[in-house]
This record gives C-alpha cells, sequence and structure tokens, in this order.
C-alpha cells in the first residue's frame, strides 16, 4: 500500500521516470511537513538518517522558519509506484543576495544533510545518478540549488548524494568511535598537554565546592535548563564582542525541546560547582550517537578553571558508559582546536551546486572562482 496515499497535499512527479526491478520511481514535492509524519517517522526509524533530518528536528525547522519569514518548506519524496518512500529530502527555498536558493533545510542550525534513506533504497551508481537528475527536475523554480555539509556516510552508509561530482566544504566535523572506558582511552588519544590540564583544573575546581554533572531530557525540565545554556551563551558572547544567534533559532531549540511528541533523543548537560551551573551542553542523541550542538561555559572567575573542556571530558566519561564503550560522540560541525585535542577524527563534509537560470549560472561561477584556493574537487563516491 502507498503510506503517501490520501494525502491532500499536491505532489509535482519528475520529469524523469526511473526503472528499478520492475517499478518506477517518482519524485515528488510538498510544500508541507504534516502530511508526511507518520511515513517519514517510520523511514527514520526503520532506513538510516542523521538527527537533522529526523521528523522532530525538520517539522520544528520549519515552523520557526515559517513563522519568521526565514523559508518556505520543500520536502522531496521518492517512492516506488504504489510503495513506500526510499528517500526523503527535508529541503527549503529561501531568498539570499536576491537569488532564489533551494537547499536542506539549514540556514545556519543544521550541521550535516543527506537523505532519510529506506534500507531497501537504492544503492547502484546509475540509478541514483537518475534518481538525482529527477529530483533537480521536480524541484520548484530557483536560480541556483545547492547541498552543503553533506558526510560520507550516514549510520555507516554511503552518501548518495555524493554520487554527484561534488567539492570540499570548507568546515569539517570531528567525533570520536568510543571503545571502552573514557579514562582508559584518553590515555592513547588525548592531547598529553590537555589530559595534563584537566586534570590539574579536576583538583582546582574541587576545591571550589562539590562538583556535579547532571543532565535532564524531559520536555518540562528542558525549558530551564535551556535558560541557563541561552544566558551563559548570551554573557559570554558579549563577553568576547560576539553576535549570538538570532532570535528565531532561540525560539527553536525551545520549540525542539519542548516538543511533547517528539522522539528524537534531546538533552541538557550540566557541570554544577556548589549548585552554580559553570559549564552546560544542548545535545542529541540517537542509535548510540551523541551530538554536542550548543556547549557554553561561565565566564569571570570560573574561566581560569577551563570548564568546558571539563564538561566535555565528564560528558565522554558518561557516553561510554551509557553506551558500553561502544558509542559515538560526535562534536559536529567546526574546526575548533580543542575536538583535535581530545582525539576527535576529522571527517571532511561535502557541497555541490547546480545553477538554474542566468543569474544562478553567474552566481556559480563566482562560488567557483572565490573557492578555487580552499575547496579541493572531490571523485564521486
Amino acid at each position: 500500500m502507498n503510506a503517501l496515499a490520501g494525502s491532500e497535499t499536491a505532489a509535482i512527479k519528475g520529469r524523469e521516470g526511473l526503472k528499478a526491478a520492475g517499478k518506477s520511481w517518482v519524485a515528488s514535492v510538498y510544500r508541507d511537513h504534516r502530511p508526511l509524519e507518520a511515513v517519514w517517522r517510520r523511514l527514520e526509524a526503520e532506513g538510516y538518517c542523521t538527527p537533522f533530518q529526523t521528523y522532530d528536528w525538520a517539522s520544528c525547522w520549519y515552523e520557526t522558519a515559517v513563522a519568521h519569514g526565514l523559508a518556505e518548506p520543500v520536502i522531496a519524496v521518492f517512492s516506488r509506484e504504489g510503495g513506500d518512500p526510499a528517500w526523503i529530502l527535508p529541503l527549503c527555498l529561501y531568498r539570499k543576495k536576491g537569488l532564489r536558493v533551494i537547499s536542506f533545510a539549514d540556514l545556519g542550525v543544521t550541521d550535516y544533510a543527506a537523505p532519510v534513506i529506506a534500507r531497501d533504497a537504492p544503492r547502484g551508481r546509475r540509478e541514483i545518478e537518475g534518481m538525482i537528475r529527477a529530483l533537480l527536475g521536480a524541484l520548484p523554480s530557483c536560480d541556483l540549488v545547492h547541498f552543503q555539509k553533506l558526510p560520507a556516510e550516514i549510520e555507516g552508509v554511503s552518501n548518495p548524494l555524493l554520487v554527484r561530482r561534488h567539492w570540499r566544504f570548507p568546515a569539517n566535523c570531528y567525533g570520536i568511535r568510543l571503545s571502552g572506558p573514557w579514562q582508559e582511552q584518553a590515555e592513547k588519544i588525548m592531547q598529553r598537554r590537555l589530559r595534563s590540564t584537566i586534570r590539574k583544573q579536576k583538583r582546582r575546581i574541587a576545591g571550589k565546592g562539590t562538583v556535579s554533572i547532571s543532565e535532564v531530557d524531559r520536555p518540562e525540565a528542558l525549558r530551564p535548563a535551556l535558560d541557563t545554556l541561552m544566558s551563559m551563551r548570551r554573557t559570554r558572547f558579549e563577553a568576547i564582542g560576539r553576535a549570538d544567534m538570532p532570535a528565531a533559532w532561540h525560539e527553536f531549540y525551545y520549540r525542539l525541546a519542548t516538543c511533547p511528541k517528539r522522539t528524537l533523543g534531546v538533552s541538557v548537560t550540566t557541570l554544577e560547582v556548589a549548585g552554580e551551573p559553570v559549564a552546560t551542553c544542548f545535545g542529541l542523541k540517537r542509535r548510540g550517537a551523541y551530538l554536542a550542538i550548543l556547549p557554553s561555559f561561565a565566564m569571570g572567575e570560573w574561566e581560569t578553571f577551563r570548564p568546558g573542556m571539563l564538561l566535555f571530558d565528564a560528558m565522554l566519561e558518561r557516553h561510554a558508559e551509557e553506551t558500553a564503550g561502544e558509542g559515538y560522540f560526535d562534536f559536529t560541525i567546526g574546526d575548533e582546536p580543542y575536538k583535535k585535542r581530545f582525539g576527535g577524527d576529522c571527517l571532511p563534509l561535502y557541497e555541490w551546486m547546480v545553477p538554474r537560470s542566468a543569474i544562478g549560472a553567474a552566481a556559480f561561477l563566482a562560488w567557483r572562482a572565490k573557492g578555487v584556493l580552499r575547496r579541493t574537487p572531490a571523485e564521486p563516491a
């Protein structure tokens, strides 16, 4: 039975039919995520995706973006005729410097981009290339299609979007594959100087009072925990002269954290000394992976104790225990030096762009020229 049958959302079929095992694939585009909730949740539960393409993340993102006039939803769904979806791509249409751009639902808050992929989705290069052509044919009118932050793999499965020619994205991501108790692994992979600093600061900060770490994940408890994090973040950014995130994205994180139907793991972990929060982190959990999204720490007298590093060390130890030493700790996107010092593996991200109009072609050429020194073309996966 077609899982999307009966939907009131209009679907736009791609111009290219794809044949697989005697059945054709159809690329459809939906402008409202809500009719797709049941099939989307089932696909992410049974298939492969990053936390940033789960229904919980995407639906809260769309609701926030639409409420603030930032972007319009564009959800691309690939289905066999008469069957369930093989891919769902949560995309959006927005304006940037006068251009109409289609990208993944991101605008600076989504760290990774990839389809939600069914377990029986196509794996062959030719078929995937045809699916991408059909996707491009189904999308609404725009000047550019720009897919960024594409990881090589999604939960161990190759990212199908990388069969197309792509380039290195200017930022990398970092993570640690846990292989036992964290303190034992840290001796092998953490920078010696950082290990020494953490041991020293643990002793120093203990002199200020009882040190504790707590994690909250219930919607009713997350709101006050987020209040603490956002206040700490605002104070820190003011101190270093850096602009904080726009109000719309503050709203997004609260919306996600307090969503009563949420199945995505969301938590705030806080390091306290004598009951005072000194470092905190908003994170996501999915299938044994923890993703650090919004870390922050207290300024003033606490800054010299390196509370952010102490929190990460404690979180790594905690996650190793929770996953029996077989989890993954993801520092996510960004090339901050501390990620390497902890022993994080550097994983590249990729991007590609397709012009869809004359002004889009000009923008594409400028993008290529601007990035020629820092981007290296990557061979299709």
